[in-house]
């Protein structure tokens, strides 16, 4: 468990590196659509005099503001996501739940491996194990709201940089329409129980402490 978690901690640390060297896959964070939208398979706005199927749909976009054919700069994967070549900083905000999860994974599990150690050795209201399992529902909970806020921020900023870039069309180019994208909040609600039971067990821990040493006083 001890390799594991280094190698948790390691690879977190890799990982948030090559996203501040702007190495592996765009920055990506979830968004949600105020655009006229009426494909959402491929994500195509509306637009006055075009459709895909030959039919219309409304409320639709003049086609001054956005060329008819062009798809929205998103795609799906779970929920909407938009994607730019961004700054490094935002690249790691938008990362944050990769990187995040597995250093605070690896903490989590240098954090309870004195824990483990004490109760494998029949000692497991060792002074110091609430404390401990304590310490790891912080690191969760932290991981977790940074993981959260940083695609907030980061959607923030992808949709700011695809708004300022031109875009391309067979027609010529154009720009990206303002408000058409906005940040959307997402939130995993998977660590919140494993924050509930880290909670619970450092409560129970730090009882039977006080009580051990309570017996161990009167004998």
């Amino acid at each position: 468990m001890l390799v594991v978690a280094y190698l948790a901690v390691a690879s977190g640390l890799f990982y948030a590196g090559m996203a501040l060297l702007g190495r592996g896959t765009s920055a990506e964070a979830p968004v949600r659509l105020t655009a006229p939208v009426g494909y959402m398979a491929g994500v195509w706005p509306c637009v006055d005099g075009w459709s895909m199927d030959g039919s219309s749909c409304g409320p639709a976009a003049s086609g001054d503001v956005w060329p008819g054919g062009q798809p929205l700069p998103v795609r799906h994967g779970g929920e909407l996501l938009a994607g730019a070549d961004v700054d490094p900083v935002t690249a790691l905000l938008a990362s944050a739940g990769a990187w995040g999860g597995l250093v605070a994974g690896g903490v989590v599990g240098l954090v309870l491996i004195p824990a483990l150690r004490s109760t494998a050795s029949g000692r497991p209201f060792a002074r110091g194990n609430a404390r401990r399992l304590g310490w790891a529902a912080a690191v969760v909970m932290v991981a977790w709201v940074v993981a959260t806020v940083g695609d907030v921020v980061a959607a923030s900023r992808i949709i700011a940089v695809i708004e300022a870039t031109p875009r391309w069309s067979p027609t010529g180019s154009f720009a990206m329409p303002a408000d058409w994208l906005a940040p959307t909040l997402v939130v995993g609600w998977w660590p919140l129980p494993v924050v509930l039971l880290l909670l619970a067990l450092a409560a129970a821990t730090g009882r039977g402490t006080r009580l051990t040493s309570d017996t161990e006083g009167l004998v």
